[in-house]
């Protein structure tokens, strides 16, 4: 699928917006029905290379498991990014997070190309995932920014 791609800017700083973004089990509060835990293992935090996360989306008796992992992280010194990629079964792709100062705050530029596993049905279905994607990320960055704002 082609990236699905939202920016935003925010008046808060980038400290306070990576903050945000990389709460992981925060994350519960921007997407619909969705829980994330960070799943033990190695790390003693809660972020870096190697952190395994599980977001569960709940309908009624249905669930939907999306493990991943992050492949990069560099948090903000005057910019932060993240990378993460979907390892489950059903669903494939990539996740990059990047926060970059703005003369008046920051800005929140969120990428995915995520869909189902398999690369082939990833891109058959991209035209119709993206119109259910594009509104779905462009409610989570916006909730996020508004918390960041908030304080």
């Amino acid at each position: 699928m082609a990236d699905v791609v939202v920016t935003r800017d925010c008046s808060a700083p980038v400290s306070r917006l990576w903050q945000v973004v990389t709460d992981w089990p925060g994350h519960g509060r921007f997407f619909p029905l969705t829980t994330v835990r960070v799943a033990p293992g190695e790390h003693t935090g809660t972020n870096g290379v190697g952190l395994r996360l599980d977001a569960t989306t709940r309908v009624g008796p249905l669930q939907l498991h999306d493990p991943m992992v992050v492949t990069r992280w560099d948090p903000p010194g005057e910019s932060g990014r993240c990378e993460l990629r979907k390892v489950g079964r059903l669903l494939g792709g990539r996740t990059i997070l990047a926060v970059e100062p703005t003369e008046t705050g920051s800005r929140l530029r969120w990428t995915t190309d995520v869909g189902p596993a398999p690369e082939r049905l990833r891109r058959l279905v991209a035209p119709v995932a993206r119109l259910t994607a594009i509104p779905l990320y462009r409610h989570v960055v916006r909730g996020m920014v508004r918390e960041a704002e908030d304080g």
